[in-house]
């Protein structure tokens, strides 16, 4: 799918917190409508300005400076990915995605929840193969585990 026009990725930044923080949040909300986290939205903020931030490389796609997804790469894993709702399935999330794979050009791991079956779809058109099967430890789900080699 072609990248929207005018999309840009660019490393975080501290000013980006709350815009991202809020589309992480909104973005998994809407993937599982019907499963309850069990963190506050608080907990996610301070979560992701303590760990997420910190514990690797992390992008930020904008439109016209507008946080549109982000990536989080910390030794050839994907941390997070996410895309605002609105714009997903419109090349936005490809690009991270692209743009992660430039960052680790001996491959990459991932992991997601087994009900997240438009995510499972999307990974493995962009090459992921399925692999080891776990529990996430912060919600209790069912994951599943990707890999991508180039």
């Amino acid at each position: 799918m072609k990248e929207p026009a005018m999309l840009t990725i660019r490393p975080y930044t501290d000013a980006d917190l709350d815009n991202v923080v809020a589309l992480w949040y909104q973005s998994w909300s809407h993937a599982f409508p019907t499963l309850i986290h069990p963190q506050p939205f608080d907990q996610w903020r301070s979560r992701f300005q303590n760990d997420y931030s910190k514990q690797g490389d992390t992008w930020v796609a904008t439109i016209q400076d507008r946080v549109v997804g982000f990536v989080v790469v910390s030794d050839r894993v994907i941390a997070q990915i996410f895309v605002e709702v609105e714009m997903q399935g419109r090349g936005v999330g490809a690009a991270l995605l692209n743009h992660a794979k430039t960052l680790s050009s001996s491959g990459l791991k991932l992991t997601t929840l087994q009900q997240n079956k438009q995510a499972c779809r999307f990974y493995e058109k962009h090459g992921f193969i399925a692999g080891a099967v776990g529990v996430n430890p912060v919600n209790g789900q069912p994951n599943i585990e990707y890999c991508w080699k180039p």
